[in-house]
């Protein structure tokens, strides 16, 4: 009897790691997304009077949770999102013919704030362990990944 009981627990517990292995893999492709970890800024664009962009930070850190950190802003972690609705890419497009096609960061400095009214809008792109940023009127600038 005990042989059966103990071929039943094994059973039991090969079928529940098979069942998880899933569920895991997925947890880890979330958290390791294109943004997530410490980004430290490499270029920083600066305009015709040699001033610095005032909208971009020293480093970032983007966090599993949704939220960024900003050198700039410390303290706060603030919502970001990069997966647009049409109709927000359509009223993004709308604000600027910038923003026409690329793909866009967006930053909630307010979390209690609608998509639609940040102020915090990017066009970015990630290759590798570099991530370009573009705000409003500004050349781009870039990140180098840190951890």
């Amino acid at each position: 009897m005990r042989k059966k009981t103990f071929f039943v627990v094994l059973m039991a517990a090969v079928l529940l790691s098979i069942a998880l292995v899933p569920q895991l893999f997925a947890k880890e492709a979330k958290s390791a997304g294109p943004l997530s970890g410490t980004w430290k800024i490499t270029h920083r664009p600066v305009n015709e009077a040699g001033v610095p962009c005032p909208f971009l930070p020293e480093s970032m850190n983007f966090f599993d949770d949704g939220s960024l950190g900003m050198s700039n802003i410390p303290g706060m972690h603030m919502p970001y999102k990069t997966k647009l609705t049409a109709d927000e890419k359509k009223a993004f497009e709308k604000r600027s013919e910038e923003y026409k096609g690329k793909s866009l960061l967006l930053v909630k400095p307010n979390p209690q704030m609608d998509w639609l009214s940040t102020p915090m809008v990017y066009i970015y792109s990630v290759a590798g362990d570099v991530l370009s940023l573009t705000p409003q009127g500004w050349e781009t600038a870039t990140f180098q990944r840190v951890k």
